[in-house]
């Protein structure tokens, strides 16, 4: 799934046809200005979509390998830039315990590996999307479509398709698997 894909959802959420219409254009086609700033919104729109989701509602994990003997790590020496550290393992697999600073994290012990969340790079009109957690191309033309709205200044279209884009995240989000309840207890 393209970048491009999900824009074409948006345009036929926000009535964007004639947009639509040259996006599925397999000639080489021109936009004229308003049109452009309208797509390079979108785009912009998309990015903030996939940060939020990424940073409030759906962390994307990622699994870094590590050698750090003096029990500082700076967040500038991983590859991603970096919401929240899940955890910290050393050689053995044992959880090795971190503290969290601005800039850094502090280990106890000799880390070899780590798992965090991360902000998602922009991504371009022709970029894949990484469809991480069970999102669909709906659930972020939702979001986009939302953002895009609220931009324009159609502020009561924009909360139809906030909710929805919510609703969607919090379907997503909720805990699935076995529930265990506490026992039954007598009083």
């Amino acid at each position: 799934m393209t970048v491009k894909d999900i824009i074409k959802l948006v345009c036929e959420f926000v009535g964007e046809k004639e947009i639509l219409s040259k996006l599925n254009s397999t000639e080489a086609v021109s936009y004229t200005d308003r049109e452009q700033e309208k797509l390079d919104l979108m785009l912009q729109c998309f990015n903030l979509v996939n940060q939020e989701i990424a940073s409030d509602y759906l962390p994307f994990l990622t699994k870094e390998e590590i050698d750090i003997k003096n029990s500082i790590l700076n967040y500038s020496e991983l590859e991603k830039t970096v919401v929240n550290v899940y955890e910290v393992k050393n050689r053995f697999g044992t959880s090795l315990r971190f503290r969290l600073f601005p800039n850094y994290l502090e280990i106890s012990g000799h880390a070899k590996s780590i798992v965090y969340s991360y902000l998602p790079d922009d991504k371009a009109l022709t970029d894949n999307v990484e469809m991480l957690n069970g999102l669909s191309a709906r659930v972020y033309a939702y979001g986009v479509a939302s953002e895009f709205l609220l931009i324009d200044g159609l502020s009561e279209d924009a909360e139809i398709w906030e909710e929805r884009f919510k609703e969607s995240l919090f379907v997503l989000s909720r805990k699935r698997g076995e529930h265990i309840l506490p026992r039954r207890s007598w009083i």
